[in-house]
């Protein structure tokens, strides 16, 4: 996370805001890729929008009406950029989940599909917020899965990439996209999130993305057990403790306790 970043979520009061404001501008999950966009995309998006996040934090009810059905933390995600774009003036949002369906099979969604004021030009953007534990650092990228272990990081980035970026060139959808000029000029994965480590790791799969720790025994009492919602940012503690459990402390740390069953499954 950048100072610049960390510094605003001080002075943000609203969780949802907050939110909103780590979404746009937390790092990538994992290292660039040419459709990752770099961490220079994000800061500037913050540059531009951070007056408006103030102005929300003082007046959040438009921004909570608009989250407030999404329960889900991937849809809640999706729902803050969804906020974002119809919001920012730099943007104009074309599509939002839009299905296609192709002799009665759907072949995929897109996420969005945004025109870019600055760049003019149409970008086809994927979305995705995941939380992975980090069992064996020396195959990390093979092996990183989720509390749900099937859940596995290199099946969704692989998924991301070849499937759902992919989706604007097979031919049926690109000619639909033509003849309706939305065919985008640029595809962008945002995949943002958290990687947990074993305590005492210093072999990190990514050097610039949100690390925390992961054990099998419960942490100390300055940890508070986190309600889903409150996986990006914390501040929504949780009355309930479960043997599979995000949890945070007053510093920003960040820990999951898992059972050892989870080891099991893996």
């Amino acid at each position: 996370m950048s100072d610049s970043l960390r510094l605003l979520l001080t002075r943000l009061s609203d969780p949802v805001v907050r939110d909103l404001a780590w979404a746009l501008a937390s790092p990538n999950l994992l290292q660039s890729s040419p459709q990752t966009p770099d961490h220079g995309w994000y800061r500037q998006l913050l540059i531009e929008y951070q007056p408006r996040l103030y102005e929300l934090d003082a007046a959040p009810g438009i921004l909570h009406a608009h989250c407030r059905p999404h329960r889900r933390l991937g849809l809640y995600f999706e729902a803050l950029w969804h906020f974002f774009l119809l919001d920012h003036s730099r943007f104009q949002l074309l599509a939002h989940n839009w299905q296609q369906v192709i002799e009665g099979t759907t072949l995929g969604a897109f996420d969005f599909i945004v025109w870019d004021q600055q760049s003019q030009r149409i970008e086809h953007w994927e979305l995705a917020v995941k939380f992975y534990l980090i069992s064996n650092p020396n195959e990390a990228y093979e092996q990183a899965c989720g509390i749900n272990t099937r859940d596995k990081l290199r099946h969704k980035v692989e998924y991301m990439l070849n499937h759902q970026l992919r989706l604007s060139q097979h031919p049926q959808i690109r000619e639909r996209l033509q003849q309706q000029q939305l065919m985008p000029q640029c595809t962008r994965m945002i995949m943002k999130g958290r990687l947990y480590y074993p305590p005492s790791c210093q072999q990190f799969l990514s050097d610039q993305g949100e690390r925390g720790q992961w054990g099998v025994e419960y942490p100390d009492a300055s940890f508070e057990p986190q309600q889903k919602l409150g996986w990006l940012t914390g501040g929504r503690r949780s009355e309930y403790q479960d043997r599979r459990q995000n949890f945070q402390d007053e510093k920003g740390n960040w820990y999951i306790k898992v059972d050892s069953q989870w080891l099991d499954e893996k």
